[in-house]
Parts: structure tokens; sequence; C-alpha cells
């Protein structure tokens, strides 16, 4: 599946997707506290996004590692290593904290975005999304929550895994779609994942087809809700920029090849 229809739109769910992943880092992170046993957003993002009947992982390699930057963004923002100084074009993001959290996954991206002072909110987007996609599969899979059927076509490996958590995946499904479609009140589980699933165009996941376009006017509300700090805003905006600017590459390769 890809995030979006084509270039021409992509300007219209970029700035949807400023409000909708601004408004996330208000959720205080599943992981705050040291609870290992639970996930993180990105955790939770692939899990949803794996098709147990397939086996395929429906979030595609480019836009799927900003998401993933996005998600890794917002629980270091709600766990407090990173905070933004400045507004607009003049912001930059700052280490508040170099204590490790624990998610190793998550810690490797902390340590990645370390390597500079005063870094453009753009630039630690990609950084701690750089190949997030393929290292939070493999930790689920190390943790149990996914297996790998070692499929191939034609001789080659394919992607493809089994769904081992099937509870949790189930529970994170239910959460979501209670919230979507019977109104019940977003947490701090199902609205990070709901605004990263709408702001991907990717509610299709989680939704029958038919309840996708209905569902839409609930996620905005509960993506667009005023959570966050105006600084807050200006880091997130970030992954705004980068997702675009990987849509309108995809867009350029596609029509050109």
């Amino acid at each position: 599946m890809t995030p979006f229809a084509g270039a021409n739109r992509s300007r219209f769910k970029g700035l949807r997707l400023i409000r909708t992943l601004s408004a996330l880092c208000g959720w205080r992170s599943p992981v705050v506290g040291g609870d290992s046993t639970r996930m993180g957003i990105a955790q939770d993002l692939v899990l949803v996004s794996t098709d147990p009947s397939s086996g395929k992982i429906c979030l595609s390699a480019m836009s799927g590692d900003t998401m993933i930057g996005g998600a890794f963004l917002l629980d270091l923002v709600a766990q407090g290593r990173l905070v933004l100084d400045g507004v607009g074009k003049k912001a930059r993001v700052v280490v508040a904290d170099r204590t490790p959290v624990d998610d190793p996954v998550l810690q490797a991206a902390f340590v990645r975005a370390q390597g500079k002072d005063r870094q453009k909110p753009q630039a630690i987007v990609g950084t701690l999304g750089k190949k997030g996609r393929k290292r939070v599969v493999e930790q689920l899979t190390a943790a149990g929550r996914l297996r790998s059927r070692g499929q191939k076509v034609l001789g080659i490996p394919v992607e493809r895994v089994d769904v081992v958590d099937t509870a949790a995946r189930e529970s994170l499904l239910h959460g979501v779609r209670s919230v979507l479609v019977t109104g019940h009140p977003a947490d701090g589980r199902t609205g990070p994942l709901i605004g990263l699933l709408l702001a991907g165009e990717q509610l299709g996941l989680v939704l029958d087809r038919s309840e996708v376009k209905r569902a839409k006017p609930r996620a905005k509300e509960v993506a667009e809700a005023d959570w966050a700090s105006e600084g807050v805003r200006q880091a997130i905006a970030a992954t705004n920029a980068v997702l675009m600017t990987t849509v309108l590459a995809a867009s350029v390769t596609t029509v050109s090849s």
C-alpha cells in the first residue's frame, strides 16, 4: 500500500500531518516509567500494519521509515529526552536528557540523534527513522511477537511474517476501532496510533473499506486536539517535511519509470 495517491495531493496531506503529529506529542509514551513489557508507538504501528493472512507489513519501505522516525520522536519527546528550542525556521532540536531509555531500538535511534548539537527538526526525524521499519520488525521478531515465514519467490527471500502476539494486535485494533467507530475516548496508546495512520492514509489497515470515509472526521478530531505546546508543534512539523519529500520523490520515480 502507498500512503498517498500522488504528488498533487501530498501538500494537503502534509499540512494535515503537521496538525496530526504535533497534537500527538501531548500523549504520554506507553513505555514511560520503565515498563519494558509495553510497546512504544513504533512497535504498535508495525504490529497493526501487519496483515495476518498475507504476512505482509503494509508500511511502504520509503515512507515507513519516516513514520517510524515520527513515532520515535513522539516517544523521546514524551520521555523528556528531546525538546525544541526556538520556533519556525529557527527551531532546533536539543537533547535535554541523555539518560538512556529502556527500549534498545529507541535508544539506538536516540544515540544517533545525539551526534550534533541543535539539529534542524527535519534532520533529526530522518536520523531517528533510519532503517527504523526494518529494526522494529527485527525487534518484534526477536521478542516473539512476530515470526518470519522464511518465504521465497523465485528463490529470492521476501518479507512475510506471522503475528504471534495476536492478543496484543487484537487489543490494539479493538482500541482503535472503539475510538473511530463507536466514539470511545482516545488514550495514550490509541491516540498516537490513530494520528499516524490518518497522516499516512493508512486507516484502511484497521477499518473496513466502507468504514474509512465515515471514520475520517472522528480520526481528525482525535488527531487535531490541542494537546501540545507550540514548541512541540514546531518539532513535529519536521516529520511532515520529510514525508512530503519522500512522497514527491516516490511519485517522480513512478512517473519516470
